[in-house]
């Protein structure tokens, strides 16, 4: 039995614990910092300010102000999650259209680098002539080939847009 009470106290002291810990977090929520910037603007943010013409810096908890600024106060921080929410879920998808941007300039890459690659090759019709056992190549081989060189060139060009693109985001 005196094993059990002391099991019941230990479970006891980490649940309070863990309780003081998520009042902690839920204060930690509700802290605004009011500051006034070198222009005379007063600001109310969940973190601290980080330009340096602050000044009048103050913080609070929502649970410190009267009942009636606790509502606003509340739905202020509410509205400031829902649009910081918001605002995450809109850099999501901008990235993921930055992603499949990256990945369609990749799979263009890679098939212009194959039609280099298959296209550099001479065939019979590239070919002028027989002089010695030696053939001369056509200007329309060389034609083609810059051509697909050309290709390369504007597919990487478009990679490393997509890439510039994404970075920025």
């Amino acid at each position: 039995m005196a094993q059990l009470s002391k099991v019941g106290k230990r479970l006891g002291g980490a649940a309070l614990g863990l309780c003081l810990f998520a009042t902690s977090l839920a204060q930690a929520d509700s802290l605004i910092y009011k500051w006034t910037d070198k222009n005379g603007v007063v600001s109310y943010s969940q973190n601290p300010p980080t330009e340096q013409g602050a000044r009048n810096v103050t913080s609070f908890t929502v649970e410190s102000l009267p009942v009636g600024q606790q509502r606003s106060a509340k739905r202020m921080l509410a509205n400031l999650e829902k649009t910081t929410d918001a605002e995450f879920e809109a850099r999501e998808k901008r990235l993921k259209q930055a992603d499949q941007k990256i990945d369609a300039a990749l799979q263009r890459l890679q098939k212009a680098e194959h039609d280099l690659s298959e296209g550099s090759l001479p065939s019979g019709d590239d070919r002028v002539g027989n002089i010695g056992g030696h053939a001369r190549l056509r200007d329309s081989y060389f034609i083609r080939v810059e051509s697909l060189q050309d290709e390369v060139d504007k597919a990487q060009q478009a990679l490393t847009d997509a890439y510039t693109a994404r970075d920025q985001i």
